[in-house]
């Protein structure tokens, strides 16, 4: 008699939890994912395209949604870089820059596909690092703006997936 209330228990606890699904916490139910290569309003077209391949890589490694083909997605991630600067930002005490601060700033949002519906707006987004003025660009420069896309990358992933 005891075994079969076990039994019972057990059952209705797996029929219970047999439909729970994740995709319902979803924004717009979306599972699937494409990433066209960001639009640029600045000279260095580059970081736009960077930017598109690492937001590609770091949904791919997150793994919450499936990163496709922008024609079979779902929503489309649409990503626009707003601004590059270069600013000083540490001098010596004969008031040389020392150190320069590299800025990105990038605006978003997330869209279904065929309906076109803005499902998510992301405000402007900005990711920053530093680097020393007297390292080469390849030295200097271009890992400081790899920072700054890769913290860029990680806040959309935040806005994007947080409410899932």
């Amino acid at each position: 008699m005891t075994m079969g209330r076990l039994l019972c228990a057990l059952v209705l606890c797996v029929m219970g939890c047999a439909h729970y699904s994740t995709s319902g916490g979803l924004i717009g139910g979306i599972r699937t994912l494409g990433v066209p290569v960001a639009e640029s309003q600045v000279a260095e077209f580059d970081i736009a395209e960077a930017l598109s391949a690492r937001a590609v890589e770091a949904y791919t490694r997150d793994g919450r949604l499936r990163v496709v083909d922008e024609e079979s997605a779902d929503a489309l991630l649409e990503l626009v870089v707003l601004s590059i600067e270069d600013r000083p930002f540490t001098y010596t005490a004969a008031e040389q820059t020392e150190q320069y601060r590299f800025l990105l700033r990038v605006r978003g949002r997330l869209v279904r596909s065929f309906e076109e519906e803005t499902l998510l707006v992301f405000d402007p987004i900005e990711g920053w690092a530093t680097y020393d003025a007297a390292l080469s660009d390849e030295e200097g420069r271009v890992p400081a703006v790899e920072q700054a896309l890769d913290m860029v990358v990680e806040e959309l992933i935040d806005r994007s997936t947080s409410s899932w």
